[in-house]
């Protein structure tokens, strides 16, 4: 038997679902805020994206560029449009991982791609992750 082909078969087939399962992940979320039976405010909104982190860094790990102004407008139509989709963008961003903790070069790509969608869009993107990340470097230390 040939274990290490037949992983790496095992592993390319999930690198290449990988986006179908975040898409699917983020349309239960979007669901979930559309049906709250609450009152959809703010922080809401921003807590649900903050436990979408571990999910946004799996994307970028499996070498997945997420859609991010697409995800922003999805979950700002499911908040009744309570919160823009400039905001929302930008809170996703905050939750992206630093480059310095991915595993590689390709993750790190991967990284650029997703800011890059915002900072086309709106600009200050890169250079508000880069400040973050900066004091977050200096938190650690």
């Amino acid at each position: 038997m040939n274990w290490g082909v037949e992983q790496d078969s095992m592993s390319s087939q999930v690198r290449d679902r990988f986006g179908e399962v975040f898409e699917i992940e983020m349309s239960g979320w979007c669901y979930g805020i559309e049906k709250y039976p609450g009152e959809i405010f703010s922080g809401l909104v921003h807590a649900v994206i903050r436990e979408l982190a571990p999910s946004f860094r799996a994307a970028i790990e499996h070498g997945y560029p997420f859609k991010v102004l697409d995800l922003a407008s999805r979950i700002s139509k499911s908040a009744k449009y309570l919160i823009h989709e400039k905001e929302i963008a930008f809170s996703i961003l905050a939750q992206l991982p630093n480059p310095a903790t991915l595993s590689g070069e390709d993750a790190q790509f991967t990284l650029a791609q997703v800011i890059d969608q915002v900072e086309q869009a709106y600009g200050g993107a890169l250079e508000r992750l880069q400040r973050k990340w900066h004091f977050d470097a200096k938190k650690v230390a």
